[in-house]
């Protein structure tokens, strides 16, 4: 059929003919109906002079009536133009239509439809004639004209059309053919507005329209997955999702409620169950954490969607320091592990990237400095450090600097702050410390003033355990050369011993220490490999071999023996045999105190230096030397009195002189003959002198001073690497008890020291003589028990001489010991009674208890080496104690000793003693 149209070129006067042509451009300009009835076509007709018609520009009314029939324009009242186009059906009742208005009008010339009918036709206009009939101008592929509107089958739809991948292929039509069909990217996951619903062939269609308004195709509503709602129908998607972006909104509801702000969940992954492709062209997420609540709308192009619940893969580019050594290393999200974080517990990793997981928890994926990937962590599990150089944890420790080589850093950019070989061999506070990525581990160090000194290399220190920093080998020899320094028994400045007790000697300092407070410690050993303790090392001088530091003496000295050889130097290897100094005084102009317990002169010949010899090839002795002290001056004078007693005809005679006898002193004393000679003129004891030997004033004086070989046995020496301990009993004799514990102590080997009281000892003579017979030693514990502490000078000598008398009937032995009753002692007791006060370091309080499990529990609990053990011979259940604590002592590595074993004879009066490393000077 030939088209007719004409131009809109038309004037003033014609449009007065047409009347007002309305242009609808958008969807509610379009008539809504299906079959129309005549009131809706009086609403129509009326519409079209209304001032809701829209009148057209002049551009709008040239493209509209461009498209309009040619002819009989006269008879057209107006019309109405469709945009977008709509679509029907032409009823199948229908066979004919007309080519022009005015033949619809007047009704003449119908043509035949053909076989349109129940066709899909395009409808571009609604025409109102001058008849007040209303037309549709339709369009098909072949035929245009116009038929009554209640002719064309439509419905106008307010529905939506959801096209999913679950539409099976692309059901679309591209145009009213229904055959062609539309590109599928244009309606994939998307959900298009339905202008009308039509049928066709016993279909149904819907005609699909765009966000830009225009149709865009056809589908069989069988097809289709509709819906009232223009944000499509819910499809389900099980899908994951980070949130990356800020400040996006979070919907309510699809009237775009705002319910929250992304910047409230960024970086968390959530579950999309579900998907609506919103009519607007945009796609919305129905998204819920992991407890299953709902969190909301969120449009997709502001979330990141990923098929696993550990998220999307984000860079982090952190680095971290693994600080729970409990946490697994998975090697996937499977949760395989891999390692447990302990393996690299406190080392500093890159964690590369992060995985924000569904579960709510962060992962870490970490990287080694060798860029070794090792797996994925909870972030919980680490903390995030500054740099590279990882966290910083507190250390307190005390290090000392070992290595010259290594550089002190500003900072971990690597600025130079000092070097290790200016403060090598010192000892300071490691206050933190830093794992680095790099695999080495900084400390960082402060001096004992507060100062930071810097970060630095742990390879270059050692961690000490505690201030005194780390043990160096030093293997030098020192000459004790002050008096008045402590040596400890530990860092915790527990005194072991004082300098005065080694004054002269020469010692081994095997190692130092570097003492965080500044001070250099050496530690002391003796000739026999005995540890003596920690010493300031300004407390002694270095000396430049064992031989000790030289000593200025310039004395003449008669040689009396030919039998010790001259040395020329102390690696013993050069002698002087050229010169014989028997009989021969020569000059001694110093002396060296040697590390092996012999004291040398170096000897001259007028100015001719000689060589050195043993000071013992000199037969002169030094009393000032040989007995140092008061202490020392008080035990030879207890040695002197029971030598008088046992060169004696009849000591009962003189035994009281004896006990009274004032202090000897030391211009009494004189070398002769090898004996010391102690004058007792005018003392009325029926003797000038007494000789002591060697071997029998040892005890009483510094005996290294004596010839080794003539006091040997006078010393007892214990061995520095075993445990010793002491029991000591007091109150005896008694004559039922202790003859027990004699034969418990006989059958067990033990010795041990009793201290008795006099009384006891005049009841129970025969028993006191055994304990002596038998080994053990025995002290005086007064002669009728009182508190010294509150009698006077008289009653304490009477007490002390009275008990020495008894003591020494029993035993032809005087106590030089003591025990003063009730452990009450003070400086005026001790000065009094001027004996060595032996008191104890473990009281059993078996006069208490009367018990001996209890009595072997205190044991037990307090034993220690060098330890003084306080029990009583004269209680049974003591008595029957001993036997199970000899055992137990002995299963603990404990040897049993005498208090003169445990002193090795170095117990002096005026001193008190708890235990063998503990004693005080009253």
């Amino acid at each position: 059929m030939k088209k007719n149209w004409f131009s809109f070129l038309i004037v003033g006067s014609m449009l007065g003919i047409m009347g007002t042509i309305a242009l609808a451009e958008d969807s509610s300009h379009i008539v809504s109906s299906n079959i129309i009835s005549s009131s809706e076509i009086q609403s129509i007709t009326s519409s079209s002079t209304s001032e809701e018609v829209m009148t057209a520009s002049s551009a709008e009314t040239t493209k509209n009536t461009e498209e309009m029939p040619l002819k009989n324009l006269q008879t057209v009242d107006s019309i109405q133009h469709f945009y977008p186009e709509q679509y029907g059906v032409l009823s199948k009742d229908e066979t004919f239509y007309y080519e022009t208005a005015e033949d619809a009008k007047d009704g003449t010339n119908p043509k035949e439809i053909d076989d349109l009918s129940s066709r899909l036709v395009k409808i571009v206009d609604l025409y109102t004639l001058d008849n007040q009939s209303i037309y549709h101008f339709f369009s098909d592929s072949d035929q245009e004209g116009f038929i009554e509107i209640n002719k064309i089958d439509r419905t106008e739809s307010k529905k939506f059309v959801t096209i999913t991948d679950k539409i099976s292929q692309n059901s679309v039509y591209k145009d009213m053919k229904l055959e062609e069909k539309v590109d599928e990217s244009l309606v994939k996951n998307k959900t298009l507005k339905v202008q009308e619903e039509f049928t066709v062939n016993e279909e149904t269609y819907f005609s699909l329209v765009g966000t830009d308004n225009k149709i865009i195709g056809f589908i069989n509503k069988k097809e289709a997955s509709e819906t009232e709602n223009a944000q499509g129908a819910y499809q389900s998607l099980g899908s994951y999702l980070n949130i990356s972006e800020k400040n996006k909104d979070v919907y309510q509801n699809f009237e775009f409620d705002k319910k929250n702000n992304t910047s409230n969940l960024l970086n968390q992954t959530f579950l999309a169950k579900g998907i609506y492709y919103h009519s607007n062209g945009e796609n919305y997420l129905s998204v819920f954490n992991q407890k299953n609540k709902w969190i909301g709308y969120i449009n997709q192009k502001d979330v990141n969607l990923t098929p696993n619940k550990q998220g999307n893969y984000q860079a982090y580019g952190k680095y971290v320091t693994l600080t729970k050594k409990n946490y697994d290393i998975w090697g996937n999200f499977a949760w395989k592990s891999k390692a447990k974080a302990g393996k690299y517990a406190n080392q500093t990793l890159i964690a590369k990237g992060i995985y924000y997981h569904f579960n709510g928890e962060k992962y870490l994926s970490l990287y080694d400095n060798k860029g070794n990937w090792l797996g994925y962590i909870n972030a919980n599990g680490t903390t995030i450090a500054e740099g590279a150089q990882g966290s910083y944890y507190p250390y307190n420790k005390f290090v000392t600097i070992k290595s010259k080589n290594y550089d002190f850093w500003n900072s971990f950019k690597w600025s130079k702050r000092g070097s290790s070989s200016s403060v090598v061999n010192q000892t300071f506070n490691a206050r933190g410390i830093y794992y680095h990525f790099n695999g080495s581990k900084y400390l960082s160090v402060y001096d004992n003033k507060g100062k930071w000194l810097g970060y630095i290399n742990q390879n270059a220190a050692s961690v000490a355990k505690g201030p005194q920093g780390s043990y160096q080998n030093f293997n030098k020899y020192v000459s004790v050369t002050t008096s008045n320094y402590s040596i400890w028994q530990n860092f915790d400045w527990k005194k072991k011993s004082s300098t005065k007790n080694y004054r002269n000697q020469t010692l081994h300092a095997k190692g130092i220490y570097r003492h965080y407070n500044g001070e250099d410690y050496y530690s002391l050993f003796n000739n026999k490999n005995q540890w003596l303790g920690y010493v300031n090392k300004n407390g002694v001088t270095l000396a430049e071999g064992r031989q000790g530091i030289y000593h200025s003496y310039w004395k003449n000295v008669t040689f009396s023996s030919s039998n010790y050889p001259i040395w020329r130097d102390f690696s013993w290897k050069k002698q002087n045999t050229s010169f014989k100094v028997s009989g021969k005084t020569l000059m001694a102009r110093g002396i060296y105190y040697h590390f092996n317990g012999s004291s040398y002169y170096t000897i001259y010949n007028g100015n001719t230096w000689v060589g050195y010899i043993n000071v013992n090839a000199d037969q002169n002795y030094d009393m000032n030397k040989l007995i140092p002290n008061t202490e020392s001056l008080l035990a030879v004078h207890q040695i002197t009195q029971q030598k008088i007693l046992d060169s004696a005809k009849r000591p009962s005679s003189i035994i009281d002189k004896v006990l009274s006898m004032p202090t000897i002193n030391r211009n009494q004393i004189t070398f002769r003959d090898n004996h010391f000679v102690v004058s007792l003129k005018g003392r009325g004891l029926g003797m000038d002198s007494v000789k002591l030997t060697a071997k029998e004033i040892a005890p009483g004086v510094n005996y290294r001073l004596l010839p080794a070989d003539q006091i040997k046995g006078a010393i007892p020496k214990l061995k520095g690497n075993q445990k010793y301990i002491a029991l000591t009993f007091d109150d005896g004799p008694n004559p039922y008890t202790t003859p027990q514990l004699l034969n418990i102590l006989k059958q067990k080997k033990v010795k041990a020291s009793f201290f008795m009281v006099g009384n006891g000892v005049n009841a129970n003579p025969n028993v006191a003589k055994r304990v002596a017979n038998e080994g053990h030693q025995i002290g005086s514990h007064s002669y009728s028990h009182p508190q010294l502490t509150g009698l006077s000078t008289n009653q304490i000598q009477q007490e002390m001489r009275a008990t020495d008398k008894a003591i020494y009937y029993a035993t032809g032995k005087l106590p030089k010991t003591f025990r003063p009753p009730y452990g009450a002692i003070n400086r005026y007791v001790s000065n009094v009674v001027s004996k060595p006060a032996i008191m104890w370091s473990i009281d059993t309080r078996d006069w208490e208890s009367r018990n001996p499990y209890m009595i072997n529990n205190v044991v037990n609990n307090n034993h220690h080496s060098g330890a003084i053990i306080l029990l009583h011979d004269i209680h049974q259940p003591s008595v029957n104690s001993v036997s199970q604590m000899i055992d137990n002592l002995r299963q603990k590595g404990y040897q049993f000793v005498t208090i003169d074993e445990l002193y090795e004879m170095g117990e002096r009066p005026l001193n008190g003693y708890f235990s063998q490393y503990r004693s005080v000077r009253y």
